[in-house]
């Protein structure tokens, strides 16, 4: 049964994020009923005035932009002392949910359909770049949170950009301070993760790294810590998608490396020209690859959902007099500067949406149907002296069960800002050095460990073994081994290394004498075309 929230009916929860809770609802007013989908703040936030101020803004900058590919804002509103944005509902799936849910049904979107997306998405924030103010003047709007998730593909073939909750524009009342991060690490751009100016080409290279992504199937910028990530984005280093994947289509390498150049100047000059580069390479290679293709491959991937769907009783899955917060955790919007992480020797992994203590569940990822859960009136403060002695009371009974010894690790936070990381229940002294360089409590048995080298292709050995070829992915054991990484004209680098260094090593090649005193040969000579 629905739950009452105003004028709306609360059907389902969809999301739970930095900014609140995003919920399916039925709106009834005047005779008419639709779907709308509500953003919720959670009560204490909004008693934490820069993040009442930026969510706030998202409705004030996204409320001036009609796009077919961004959002509809219909409504700001606060009933039952609960702000409440209203946006027009989409009936499909975002990115990250679409890609693993395609691929966990062995059907992957075809290249035509992943550009057309990339295109379609391109082209909502080109308009968002080049959006003004009622005076004329421009709004310099930037997203800065471009990701998978924040892209929506509807049953329909459309696609929409969403979630400008970070959003920054000239003018803007909440200015951030120099250093300070917002936005979802693995997504950022160079200079974004360095805490510098960003323009409309920092969200052009999330978007390209969120097409990469797609391409591939793999992560491009995941480490095991924020501080990793944000190393592996800082560096740069972009092996080309059809490395990953050979079955790509020639060119389309050039395309993605060009959106992740290292700096802005070395990238498309907005998203307009980015998309227009998609679709001249579409028709190029003849790609179905139009909405109404990815609308038909889409309504045969979700068929089931579909026909549960269209009956409007299936819609509704909260149970009647749900506590909308009982089972859901919150957390305060933070910003940490990268000058006091730096400081500190470490940057912290954010809590992301939930207390300190225990991270929050996150929703299904298999485009179907989403857990029920929550919104309330105003909760009690969250008590987390039980809370601890819950968790510490589990990991007894793990102890005592003689179960597995299982290390947790943080996900990546759906916030936009950094936060200081949950506490750790300890039963031994309380370590002096910095969180982020406390080792595990158990010695990593075996670790992936990604090599890359400047430039690529350099040989890989392991205790003089043949291992392949950078960049390659190489089982590690914790004891250090010899990696020796060879490439002709250049020096032969050695590192000792261990499954303390996973995710991931880079080595910068120096070219040897010899090589740099090489004249260099004629391109026309080996039949190289130059220039365009």
């Amino acid at each position: 049964m629905a739950v009452p929230f105003g004028k709306y009916q609360l059907l389902r929860k969809i999301a739970s994020g930095g900014m609140g809770q995003v919920f399916l609802a039925l709106e009834r007013g005047a005779g008419l009923e639709r779907l709308v989908v509500l953003k919720l703040i959670l009560p204490h936030l909004a008693e934490d005035e820069d993040f009442l101020t930026m969510f706030l803004e998202e409705a004030r900058l996204v409320a001036r932009l009609a796009h077919s590919n961004l959002i509809t804002i219909l409504e700001l509103t606060e009933i039952d002392g609960r702000h409440c944005l209203a946006m027009e509902y989409v009936q499909g799936d975002d990115v990250r949910r679409l890609e693993k849910y395609a691929r966990a049904q062995g059907k992957p979107l075809p290249v035509g359909l992943v550009l057309r997306i990339i295109a379609e998405a391109a082209a909502g924030l080109h308009y968002a770049h080049q959006a003004r103010n009622p005076q004329g003047q421009p709004l310099q709007l930037v997203h800065r949170d471009v990701s998978p998730q924040n892209i929506l593909v509807g049953f329909d073939g459309g696609v929409k950009v969403i979630d400008f909750g970070v959003a920054k524009a000239a003018g803007s009342a909440s200015n951030t301070a120099t250093g300070v991060l917002k936005g979802k690490y693995p997504y950022m751009s160079p200079e974004q993760a360095n805490g510098q100016p960003v323009d409309a080409r920092s969200d052009l290279f999330a978007l390209g790294v969120v097409l990469w992504e797609m391409l591939t199937g793999r992560r491009l910028f995941k480490g095991e810590s924020d501080l990793m990530t944000l190393r592996l984005v800082r560096d740069c280093q972009v092996p080309p998608p059809s490395q990953l994947n050979p079955k790509l289509p020639p060119g389309v390498d050039e395309l993605v490396l060009r959106a992740l150049a290292p700096t802005p100047e070395g990238r498309f000059p907005d998203c307009g020209a980015f998309r227009l580069a998609i679709e001249d390479y579409i028709l190029q290679y003849r790609l179905p690859a139009s909405n109404a293709h990815l609308s038909a491959y889409l309504k045969d991937l979700y068929a089931e959902r579909i026909a549960r769907e269209a009956d409007p009783a299936n819609l509704d899955q909260l149970p009647e007099d749900a506590d909308l917060d009982a089972k859901s955790n919150s957390s305060r919007s933070n910003a940490r500067s990268v000058s006091q992480l730096a400081a500190a020797g470490r940057i912290p992994t954010p809590a992301g949406t939930g207390t300190p203590v225990v991270p929050p569940p996150r929703p299904l990822t298999s485009g179907r149907s989403q857990h029920t859960l929550s919104i309330p009136p105003v909760p009690e403060p969250r008590r987390r002296v039980p809370r601890m002695a819950i968790l510490a009371g589990v990991g007894a009974m793990l102890v005592g069960a003689g179960a597995a010894i299982v290390i947790l690790r943080q996900r990546p936070s759906e916030a936009t800002r950094v936060t200081e990381p949950a506490p750790v229940v300890r039963t031994g002294p309380t370590p002096t050095e910095p969180p982020a360089e406390q080792p595990s409590p158990v010695e990593k048995q075996t670790a992936m460990l990604k090599v890359l080298s400047e430039p690529p292709g350099a040989l890989v050995e392991v205790d003089g073994k043949h291992a392949g070829e950078t960049p390659v992915d190489l089982p590690i054991p914790a004891q250090p081994v010899k990696l020796a990484l060879k490439l002709n004209g250049y020096e032969t680098q050695e590192r000792q290394v261990s499954a303390n260094d996973a995710p991931g090593f880079s080595v910068k090649l120096t070219p040897t004498k010899a090589s740099e005193q090489k004249p260099r040969r004629n391109p026309a000579a080996l039949g190289i075309k130059t220039g365009r």
